[in-house]
């Protein structure tokens, strides 16, 4: 008998549920949309928490229905997200606020209040990360800040996924990679701390925390009658506590061993690897697979943002061109992205779209436009840019003592050999990615199936589900160009630099 395994990739722009069998060929896959919410004011990107079961549930039914199986055959199922952001509920178990996506920053001045506290270095010495307005400890001070009338409400918090989880087994629980990497825990004792609630300013929500699995294995609860109602799913599937999507991604790309850097070129610009020490400054020190170990992370909140921000406002021409020749979009544009050589690019374009990002006024800008610039030099100024993101990223891993002797590339932009080509000049070493679109709900699915025992470990779920393509290899004579631009590029946002602090100064004052 064959049997599956189901991995639920929940993001901020869709939800896709995947069943896989056990080699990791995907049989039968389901996408929606995820719920926004209009924007009620300045930093706030909001979501219908029952919208995302809603979502979610008609996808893993879809899945189903798409593979023509009895789903007693699908033996566990995996969850992941982005981290951070929230979701709060009363303690019945019910939506009382809309949910907040990571790239929420509503609570920017509840930073500073952080600042002004005295309290955000120690935040950051217990969480061994970098506090940012869109994480749960923020956004709940912001609650009871702003509005007390449904903090005091609060009976459980949640992540993304552990909603769903909840949904599906009726348990409130969460995974240590998650809620470390959301500066939720005690990185160094993977425990909840009464002293970073404390220092959070937000005591009261101890008691609402849920519980916390230490690895992304661990089976929290079974698939409930109530769920399998909504789903298709068989009641008594086991639901293993997941991970955070970054992570997912780590092993759903198989990069496991040492020396692989995963860079994910999505909405977050993520480089990622692991060891058995914290590094400070990091963007985060998550926990890893296994107790002492950890995930260590740069990264801010652009990357393929940049892109799909580009193709969306700037992209009438090459949409235009597509039509008319009856291919792909994206085709053209790396069509496009082609014609640009290196000796002959003078466009550069900071790809700061999104936050967090270098710093908390930064906004994208093209730089060096004249009237002989082309359409073609804008989109592989972005591309450029992008990969700078990345180096920049990775040089501080690098800098820290991490070994990077190949990236191991997911994201949308990874499927594009001329992105591959851009990213292994810029980085200096070999791009490679996985057979496989759905790389975060694969990673989610092998926890589920080394949870159930249809694989022995990580090495052997890795050498069973994962299969590489072949390599695109850096080209050497390009290296000094690459170099002279990365500098260049650089410069520029130490002198924009100057512009973002007297900004952020005026806002400031402004605010008092």
């Amino acid at each position: 008998m064959t049997k599956y395994l189901m991995g639920i990739d929940a993001g901020s722009t869709s939800i896709k549920s995947v069943l896989f069998d056990e080699a990791g060929n995907v049989i039968a896959s389901a996408s929606s949309e995820s719920m926004r919410f209009k924007v009620r004011g300045k930093g706030f990107e909001e979501f219908g928490v029952d919208d995302l079961w809603v979502s979610t549930s008609k996808c893993i039914k879809e899945t189903i229905q798409k593979a023509n199986i009895h789903s007693k055959d699908i033996v566990g199922i995996g969850v992941t997200s982005f981290g951070n952001g929230l979701v709060i509920l009363d303690k019945d178990g019910n939506s009382i606020a809309p949910g907040a996506f990571s790239h929420d920053y509503r609570a920017t001045d509840i930073i500073e209040l952080y600042k002004k506290e005295g309290s955000l270095d120690k935040i950051n010495e217990i969480t061994k990360g970098a506090l940012f307005a869109g994480e749960p400890g923020p956004i709940l001070r912001w609650y009871k800040e702003h509005e007390p009338h449904i903090y005091n409400k609060i009976g459980s918090i949640l992540m993304f996924k552990d909603y769903i989880m909840y949904k599906l087994t009726g348990v409130f629980a969460t995974d240590a990679n998650v809620f470390g990497g959301s500066n939720m825990i005690n990185i160094e004792t993977l425990e909840y701390s009464k002293e970073l609630l404390d220092l959070y300013g937000i005591p009261e929500m101890f008691d609402k925390l849920p519980k916390l699995a230490i690895e992304p294995t661990e089976i929290i609860g079974m698939v409930t009658p109530e769920a399998e109602n909504s789903t298709g799913l068989s009641s008594g599937t086991p639901v293993v506590a997941g991970m955070m999507d970054i992570l997912a991604c780590l092993v759903g790309g198989g990069a496991t061993n040492e020396g692989v850097i995963t860079a994910i070129a999505g909405t977050w610009c993520i480089n990622e690897t692991h060891s058995d020490r914290i590094i400070p400054n990091a963007s985060a020190n998550m926990p890893y697979l296994t107790k002492g170990k950890y995930l260590n992370c740069s990264y801010t909140g652009a990357s393929g943002a940049n892109y799909e921000w580009f193709t969306r406002v700037l992209g009438g021409s090459a949409k235009m061109e597509a039509q008319n020749r009856g291919v792909s979009y994206y085709e053209v544009l790396n069509e496009l992205i082609d014609l640009v050589p290196i000796e002959k690019a003078k466009v550069f374009f900071h790809p700061f779209v999104a936050q967090p990002s270098v710093h908390v006024e930064a906004k994208a800008n093209f730089f060096n436009i004249d009237q002989n610039t082309t359409y073609a030099e804008f989109a592989y100024a972005v591309a450029e840019g992008v990969a700078f993101m990345h180096r920049h990223h990775i040089d501080f891993l690098k800098s820290a003592g991490c070994p990077a002797n190949k990236i191991r590339l997911s994201g949308g932009i990874a499927r594009s050999r001329v992105w591959g080509r851009i990213f292994a000049d810029v980085l200096k070493l070999p791009i490679e990615v996985v057979d496989c679109e759905e790389v975060g709900a694969l990673g989610v699915a092998i926890a589920a199936g080394i949870a159930t025992g249809l694989y022995k470990d990580y090495d052997d779920a890795v050498n069973k589900a994962v299969k590489i393509l072949p390599a695109i290899h850096p080209n050497p004579s390009t290296f000094e160009l690459y170099d002279e631009r990365y500098q260049e590029w650089h410069q520029l946002i130490e002198v924009m630099n100057i512009y973002w602090n007297q900004k952020n100064q005026r806002v400031a004052e402004h605010q008092h």
